[in-house]
């Protein structure tokens, strides 16, 4: 049996795609869209951001950006003061107004007239109760000196907090890449010094093809769009295009059309086409399917004639393309109406023609037909070798057709002739033929046979089609005493045997008719097939099993796998094993914890073993969980997710699930969900599907691979 960790990773999951799903006992299909309909997604907060839910109502956290006069360092969130930028500017102090002070580390107000108690009137200084500062005479001093030299300048103050951090945008990358853009998807620019979006449609005017202005008459001045040597875009005037064509059209040839059977043409196939007609047939036309201006060219070249049928038109009513003749054919429409025609011309000249001949095997008398154009022999002649001609006897023949029964060859090549006797200029010719001398012989054969299984035996075979014969003798003198019948199609045939002793045998094929012509194979082993697997009674999740065993026939190719079953063999899934004389050796790594079986298989003789039960444990990751108790431990079955979380120690990003079970000593089997390792991988944290069952459940947690097994000491309660 496949186990997950074997199978091809998927390109991408969709909706629609299904995966297993035990329930009740039985097995059943569930899609990636039925399976997360209700579950909260992996939580994610971008950095600089806070979890929280702006939005009425209930439903999922959302992220909460840090706005201005805040700031997130770590865990903690302080004020920095930038917020009081945007407070609205007093260019004076009023006696009503308030001052924000911090006393003895609380917020307070400080009235506006309470910091006159911070000044007192030095000597010859006054202060009213309106604050107007006057000084007396006394105290009036002379005109101003000379202003000193400047004094050192005092050290830099500290550096102020650093602002918020902006939510800024994430690189372009393979997980964010778009195949395809619509009007309302968005574009980042940068405008007035900030970040800012755009949407395609703004970006392009929003203005498509069925919007723009009609185009008046196309001239050579007009251009398209073009992508020369990648993929911008270029302009390219019809002027150009035309030149291009023009180039091309010397170049241009009219494609061809055998026709072997009796054809109605159409405009799709046939116009504009060259027709070779390479045997006798029927021509017919359906105006309808071919329109006015439809033009072809027809050329016989068959033995025979080509007749016009129902739909083409010709003076006089002509109906016959004889061999060796050609027509244009034309789809017409005018006053008279509509009409496929042809003019009716073809070779009035006496014509003799031979009809293909088919080798025949060597010595064996054959058959040689044609057809009679505008001549009337009474006697026939033939010819092999173009030298000398012999009479055909007992000729039939008609007023179109002739045939006549010639006597066999020896092997060889030959081309036909055959004359009218009494005029000896008309002469037809046959096509090329090859007569082969009788022959037998296999084109596969195996080093070994296994008892009892069929294995498939080729050959050819020589005149084709010849039927033939293979049979199994221990002995290469002593032919078989049974023999099955091949399958022969032209010049191969195909036969099964299946042997029933071990022991050394040999095959003979021989042709049915002719005994004399045959072949023996050499000596080929037949065995008993077998195959053994050992694997070690234990392991570790994550470390490599060594798997070995022994294959018969020794050459045989062995694949390996682990599988959680011992009672069927998989079908897929297989590692190739290395074999070495018969014995193979392959090591595996068990994905994680459990019982797992080793299975073998020879695919040249469909054999599986499995080995005994091998208990994996598994492997100790160096992981502490803890698990927090929700704000509620009651539950309706069936309804909603539970928020579940908990600590990772030490912090690290470690593959994490957790499970629901009735027991809080045996970890559950199934139903795992996989949790998100968040707030510096310091915290576990998952929405797991409420129950569908009710009862009492206790939250387990562990790593993907099995290990580190924690449940929780509270229950939840599902009603």
């Amino acid at each position: 049996m496949t186990t997950i960790p074997q199978l091809p990773l998927a390109a991408s999951a969709g909706p629609g795609d299904l995966l297993p799903l035990s329930q009740n006992g039985a097995l059943f299909a569930v899609s990636v869209a039925q399976l997360t309909a209700n579950l909260q997604p992996i939580l994610s907060v971008p950095t600089g951001e806070i979890l929280g839910r702006s939005s009425t109502g209930s439903g999922s956290p959302e992220a909460i950006a840090v706005g201005t006069g805040l700031s997130l360092a770590g865990a903690a969130l302080a004020a920095t003061g930038a917020d009081h930028a945007a407070f609205p500017l007093h260019v004076a102090l009023t006696l009503s107004d308030d001052i924000v002070l911090s006393s003895s580390g609380q917020p307070g107000l400080l009235p506006v007239t309470g910091l006159r108690s911070l000044f007192s009137a030095g000597a010859n200084i006054n202060i009213d109760p309106n604050g107007v500062i006057s000084v007396t005479n006394a105290g009036l001093t002379g005109p101003a000196g000379p202003a000193g030299i400047a004094g050192p300048t005092g050290p830099a103050g500290p550096t102020g907090p650093a602002g918020p951090q902006g939510a800024g945008l994430v690189a372009p990358g393979p997980a964010n890449s778009a195949s395809s853009i619509a009007g309302t998807d968005m574009v980042a620019i940068w405008q007035n010094g900030a970040n800012a979006w755009l949407s395609y449609a703004q970006l392009i005017g929003g203005q498509t093809i069925d919007q723009l202005a009609a185009a008046g008459p196309a001239s050579d001045s007009d251009e398209l769009l073009v992508a020369q040597g990648g993929n911008a875009l270029t302009s390219q005037s019809f002027g150009a295009v035309w030149n291009y064509i023009a180039g091309k059209l010397p170049a241009f040839k009219p494609g061809l059309i055998e026709l072997t059977s009796n054809t109605v043409l159409d405009g799709t196939n046939h116009n504009g086409r060259i027709l070779i007609a390479s045997q006798p047939l029927i021509l017919s036309a359906n105006f309808a399917n071919m329109g006015p201006g439809f033009t072809c060219q027809l050329i016989n070249l068959s033995a025979g004639a080509v007749t016009m049928g129902t739909g083409i038109t010709a003076p006089g009513n002509a109906a016959i393309l004889t061999p060796g003749s050609n027509a244009t054919l034309f789809g017409l429409s005018y006053s008279g109406g509509s009409l496929v025609w042809w003019n009716g011309n073809s070779q009035n000249l006496p014509i003799l023609t031979v009809n293909t001949i088919t080798a025949p095997a060597a010595g064996t008398a054959f058959t040689v037909s044609g057809g009679i154009f505008n001549d009337a022999p009474l006697s026939l002649d033939y010819t092999t070798d173009n030298i000398t001609w012999l009479p055909a006897s007992g000729a039939i023949i008609t007023t179109n057709n002739y045939s006549f029964t010639a006597p066999g060859l020896p092997a060889g090549n030959y081309t036909l002739r055959v004359r009218d006797h009494g005029n000896m200029s008309v002469v037809g010719v046959s096509n090329s033929f090859n007569i082969a001398a009788a022959s037998i012989g296999f084109t596969n054969l195996p080093t070994t046979l296994k008892v009892g299984a069929a294995t498939v035996i080729t050959g050819i075979t020589s005149p084709s089609n010849s039927a033939v014969s293979v049979g199994i003798s221990t002995n290469a003198t002593i032919a078989p005493t049974s023999f099955v019948s091949a399958t022969t199609n032209g010049g191969t045939w195909t036969a099964s045997i299946t042997p029933s002793t071990t022991g050394t045998v040999f095959l003979w094929a021989q042709q049915s008719s002719n005994i004399s012509i045959l072949t023996v194979s050499q000596a080929i082993a037949v065995i008993s097939p077998s195959l053994t697997i050992t694997a070690p009674a234990s392991g570790t999740a994550g470390t490599a099993l060594a798997l070995s065993g022994s294959v018969s026939p020794a050459g045989n190719l062995v694949n390996v796998q682990l599988a959680t079953q011992n009672t069927t063999a998989p079908t897929s899934g297989y590692s190739a094993a290395s074999v070495n004389s018969g014995l193979f050796n392959l090591s595996l790594i068990p994905a994680g914890a459990g019982t797992y079986y080793a299975w073998a298989q020879d695919p040249a003789t469909l054999l599986s073993a499995v080995s005994q039960a091998i208990t994996v444990s598994a492997a100790a990751s160096g992981v502490a969980y803890s698990i927090n108790q929700p704000s509620t431990t009651s539950y309706s079955h069936g309804s909603g997710t539970i928020g579940l979380n908990g600590s990772v120690t030490p912090a690290q990003n470690i593959a994490t699930q957790v499970a629901l079970s009735a027991s809080n000593t045996s970890a559950p089997i199934s139903d795992w969900q996989p949790a998100a390792v968040i707030n510096n991988f310091s915290l576990w944290a998952v929405y797991y599907p409420v129950p569908t069952t009710p009862g009492v459940y206790y939250v387990w947690v562990q790593t993907q691979s099995g290990a580190d097994n924690t449940v929780s000491s509270f229950a939840l309660t599902v009603t």
